[in-house]
């Protein structure tokens, strides 16, 4: 089988027509993969800003004005009387069951905070590492040892007769 000279310009012929080819396929393959990942971006950002105008809506009207005031800055209508109530350690009592829920829920289930506990005490601190001798900072007392007197300021008085 002898290879021609038609058949061999046709084969670099198209050997260069892949060769620049390729590339720009590539390239057009990641263009429109980025325009998709940024029409993504700008749908997100459409929903954002119409959540963010709703909002604003809201904010013009002046009754959830007034209600948000009252909620979080406790204000009060003019003629009404407003209870704040604590309990015994100053702290502000849940106006709400759904507050207390929500407390409750930040909390965590008993277990979860039984392992956290264990987790906790699991952990050295550097205090409680023992030094060279083998003491701990809680066996050092921090007195001056008792051959030591303590200095006296009362060498101006007269001594008891």
């Amino acid at each position: 089988m002898t290879i021609t000279r038609r058949t061999l310009a046709l084969v670099a012929l198209v050997v260069i027509a892949l060769a620049a080819l390729v590339p720009t396929v590539n390239s057009y393959v990641a263009q429109r993969q980025q325009l998709s990942e940024l029409q993504a971006q700008v749908n997100t950002q459409e929903t954002d800003v119409e959540t963010l105008r709703e909002q604003v809506a809201r904010w013009e009207d002046p009754a959830y004005v007034s209600a948000r005031a009252r909620e979080r800055l406790l204000f009060a209508m003019p003629g009404e009387t407003q209870y704040r109530l604590t309990d015994t350690s100053g702290q502000d009592v849940p106006l709400t069951e759904a507050e207390r829920a929500a407390e409750h829920a930040k909390e965590g289930e008993w277990y979860s905070t039984l392992w956290k506990s264990v987790e906790g005490a699991s952990r050295l601190t550097p205090e409680d590492i023992p030094d060279e001798t083998g003491s701990t900072d809680e066996d050092v007392p921090d007195e001056a040892p008792a051959d030591e007197a303590p200095a006296d300021d009362t060498d101006d008085q007269d001594p008891p007769q």
